[in-house]
């Protein structure tokens, strides 16, 4: 008896239809689902990114151009390889490398030619970087400064 059941629904048109409406709106679900999930993990990596970089940038002196930190390590030079690339021939192909460890931004000189300066005094190991600093590559000076903050004049 069950089977004469089974049997006719399996010939019935309506109940392929449902079932396949079925699949199809499982499937839907499932995309839903993982495009939710995504959303929110990129939402999760972006404060998390936030709070370990400090949210900085490197504001190019001569053009005024903002230039985003958007890795925690950054190879600054004149190669094509270069994160930042400057083509001025005062820069070395490798010349310094940013990094940013726990909101921390740091800058080593890679042994470049011309040297590495934050405020204009040249560094020969690792310094660490605060809000507002100026680092001159060769003669390409910048200024690493907080996104979004003005720098105020002091009266």
């Amino acid at each position: 008896m069950y089977e004469e059941i089974l049997e006719g629904l399996r010939n019935s048109t309506i109940f392929s239809i449902i079932v396949s409406a079925v699949v199809v709106f499982m499937v839907l679900i499932c995309v839903f689902m993982i495009f939710s999930l995504a959303k929110e993990e990129k939402a999760i990596e972006e404060r998390r990114w936030e709070k370990v970089s400090g949210r900085m940038e490197l504001i190019d002196k001569k053009t005024g151009e903002h230039i985003p930190l958007e890795a925690d390590e950054i190879l600054i030079g004149r190669h094509g390889a270069a994160d930042i690339r400057f083509p001025d021939m005062s820069i070395s192909r490798y010349h310094a490398v940013l990094y940013v460890s726990n909101g921390v931004w740091r800058v080593l000189d890679l042994g470049s030619t011309s040297g590495t300066y934050v405020n204009n005094k040249k560094i020969s190991s690792q310094v660490i970087l605060k809000n507002q600093d100026e680092i001159q590559f060769g003669t390409q000076a910048v200024i690493i400064r907080e996104k979004g903050r003005r720098r105020r004049n002091v009266s």
